[in-house]
């Protein structure tokens, strides 16, 4: 069975981009290599996000992210740039089409509120957590207000130099 899996950098207080949904701050991030990214990416079917996460990392890049899978940005506004699928389609029911269509699992990049959706339909099975040695003190939050109560169990961690990545998966009832 196909997985679908949260892969994604916070600061230390727990943000995932600045309160102008900049990323900048990700790349003074001292890592080692390429922290394990490769690895991770070689075994994704297909990459989702929502829109202002698109954007912001098209402004870091020189060309659109992520060109060797399919990108779908989940956005209210239906629209087409030529590279990604915009698509205003819940995600419980886009993240299993997308398994199935591009067989395997599906990397869910951000942002919170499209973490939020996903974890309110119980759609996440993974989730991999760089946490970046730097507190923001205010941003977009990693899991926004109102985030479902999910229980985690903790598979294992990675040390990149000053990057520590948690890998967790859903706690399955006892």
């Amino acid at each position: 069975m196909s997985k679908n899996i949260l892969y994604i950098a916070m600061s230390l207080d727990g943000m995932i981009a600045k309160s102008d949904h900049s990323l900048d701050w990700l790349l003074k991030a001292e890592g080692e290599e390429d922290n394990g990214y490769n690895h991770f990416y070689s075994g994704i079917s297909s990459v989702v996000m929502g829109n202002r996460t698109y954007q912001e990392v098209l402004k870091m890049m020189d060309e659109p992210p992520y060109q060797d899978r399919p990108v779908y940005v989940l956005s209210r506004t239906v629209k087409e740039d030529g590279y990604a699928t915009f698509t205003s389609e819940p995600v419980e029911t886009l993240l299993p089409e997308l398994q199935k269509k591009h067989d395997g699992p599906v990397w869910v990049v951000g942002g919170g509120e499209v973490i939020k959706a996903c974890m309110a339909s119980e759609s996440i099975d993974e989730y991999y957590i760089a946490v970046i040695p730097v507190v923001l003190g205010e941003g977009i939050p990693l899991f926004p207000e109102g985030t479902k109560y999910t229980e985690l169990k903790l598979k294992g961690t990675e040390i990149y130099n000053q990057i520590v990545m948690l890998h967790y998966v859903k706690k399955q009832a006892e």
